[in-house]
């Protein structure tokens, strides 16, 4: 196991400042203390790690911002968790996070919401892009400007990005079709509820599902489309709507507003009767899980995804340390009702 910083301080019995300051070679420590110190990390083949080098940075106060498209929508509960955890961990490092919060896809309120961020003069910005021009070209504004961009759970085209933290949504919407196609050999109409054309990955998952209905299950129709801004009020109208007027045998929900959707289709009268993917496992997705109501769900490790990117942010601005890649994909997982938990 690699030795730290601590270890070293608890062995030379200093504070963790001083070892810092003895290893880096600054001013403000007894030159004897300093000399013990760097024996004490050579006896113990004391490497600096990640950690470590960023405690050099301990000085220098860093902003990151932090905006996402959340409110409203549980799947992002669990991103926020990774987001908070990440802030913990960087909080000694004189780190600190802008977090901001917006209802839905607005591309006016988002940009507003981004020159708000950016007037408190960040270093980078994490954030869920909606897919608009304005939006794009004032992010790559703020990267010429040094402002380092993270694209977080979902990308844009044409974005100047440090990398993007998501999950593959082609293949999460071809995963779903899979399933779809598995369940049964009838013919089937289906129609998918999505949360925004505005969102990259909403669409991506359409696409994907849709390819794979047409070149391996042709028998499946996809009949329709339901934008619901991933609001459940929204999609309990719709969805009921639809399956008061022409009802489907199968949907399949690719964005948020499962909730709202699925009470539509209880109240139908077709609950246990359709087929129904949906993606990730909020408290609502695992209900409707246990109780038969929804076939198979796609996940995307939320925590995951939120810690990742401000921690990419953090490495970048305290060492220059670059991702290894411009896609930083998390995994599409299949939960079902006995493996949700």
């Amino acid at each position: 196991m690699a030795v730290t910083i601590k270890q070293i301080a608890e062995a030379a019995g200093v504070s963790r400042g001083t070892v810092d300051r003895a290893l880096n070679n600054r001013s403000g420590i007894n030159p004897e203390v300093a000399k013990r110190v760097r024996e004490i990390a050579a006896e113990l083949h004391y490497e600096p790690n990640a950690v470590a080098k960023a405690l050099a940075h301990s000085q220098r106060k860093v902003q990151i911002g932090v905006l996402t498209n959340s409110k409203g929508n549980p799947f992002f509960d669990k991103v926020l968790r990774g987001i908070a955890r990440a802030e913990r961990e960087i909080r000694s490092f004189g780190v600190s996070l802008i977090q901001s919060e917006l209802t839905g896809y607005n591309p006016e309120e988002q940009l507003a919401e981004i020159d708000r961020i950016a007037a408190q003069k960040p270093e980078g910005l994490v954030i869920t892009p909606i897919n608009d021009p304005r939006v794009i070209d004032r992010l790559n504004e703020l990267a010429a400007a040094g402002i380092r961009v993270v694209a977080l759970n979902t990308d844009v085209p044409g974005l100047d990005k440090l990398c993007f933290v998501g999950c593959d949504y082609l293949q999460s919407g071809r995963t779903a079709a899979e399933l779809l196609g598995q369940m049964t050999q009838s013919e089937l109409r289906v129609s998918i509820v999505t949360g925004s054309f505005r969102m990259l990955g909403h669409n991506q998952r359409i696409e994907g599902f849709r390819t794979v209905l047409e070149q391996d299950y042709p028998r499946i129709r996809l009949v329709s489309i339901i934008e619901t801004e991933d609001d459940n009020r929204s999609a309990y109208h719709q969805v009921g709507e639809l399956l008061r007027e022409d009802p489907p045998d199968a949907l399949y929900f690719c964005a948020g507003g499962v909730a709202g959707g699925l009470r539509a289709v209880e109240e139908s009268g077709l609950a246990g009767k359709l087929k129904i993917i949906t993606v990730d496992d909020t408290d609502d997705v695992k209900n409707f899980l246990r109780w038969k109501l929804i076939n198979a769900t796609v996940c995307q490790q939320p925590v995951k995804q939120g810690y990742e990117s401000v921690m990419t942010l953090f490495r970048f601005l305290t060492q220059k340390t670059l991702p290894k890649s411009k896609q930083r994909l998390t995994q599409n997982e299949v939960k079902l009702r006995y493996n949700i938990e």
